[in-house]
């Protein structure tokens, strides 16, 4: 099975596929590639979203090119970040519900886990951009569930757990996020 056919089945939502992938040893270069990926969607819809606010005071070309690039290289950065802070909350949470799991293991099937966040960058840069609407809300519910189903799926593999310790762990993790923001932001 090649990575276009595993991604095909992490789309699909299948648990199986990670055990799989993990079975191969693919699992680290198939979440290399993928949040390498994420972060590139990332920074293009940056750029598509807020561009035009963003360099508006450049008036060479190749300076354009170049924060252009620089821009999708701090989305790549970005990403990376994200997948490593997650995943240690995803650890932490899953061997607190009496998971047992390497590091690594929970961060690879993670980075292959984010296909399905593919498709919700686009909205959630939008909506960060500060664009509004039913439908945009509407998009980034229905990706936003789409990507927590892949995560779910990925933490019940990677762990072992059963779907009640699984929910009860992001759930915990979930309250954690929400009360950490809270308190940041304010």
């Amino acid at each position: 099975m090649g990575y276009f056919e595993a991604m095909w089945h992490v789309l699909r939502i299948e648990e199986k596929s990670y055990r799989d992938i993990n079975s191969w040893g693919l699992a680290a270069r198939y979440a290399t590639i993928n949040v390498f990926i994420l972060g590139v969607l990332y920074g293009l819809s940056f750029l598509y979203f807020l561009g035009s606010e963003s360099l508006q005071g450049i008036a060479d070309p190749s300076g354009i090119i170049f924060v252009k690039f620089i821009v999708i290289a701090v989305g790549v950065l970005v990403a990376f970040l994200l997948h490593l802070g997650a995943a240690f909350l995803f650890w932490s949470f899953g061997r607190g519900v009496g998971g047992e799991a390497r590091f690594l293991l929970v961060y690879f099937n993670l980075g292959v886990a984010v296909v399905p966040l593919w498709l919700a960058v686009p909205g959630l840069t939008a909506l960060h951009a500060g664009w509004r609407g039913p439908m945009l809300y509407l998009y980034a519910i229905i990706t936003g569930i789409y990507a927590f189903s892949s995560f779910f799926v990925a933490t019940k593999s990677v762990f072992g757990l059963s779907h009640r310790k699984t929910l009860l762990a992001i759930a915990m993790m979930f309250i954690f996020l929400v009360s950490f923001l809270y308190l940041w932001l304010g």
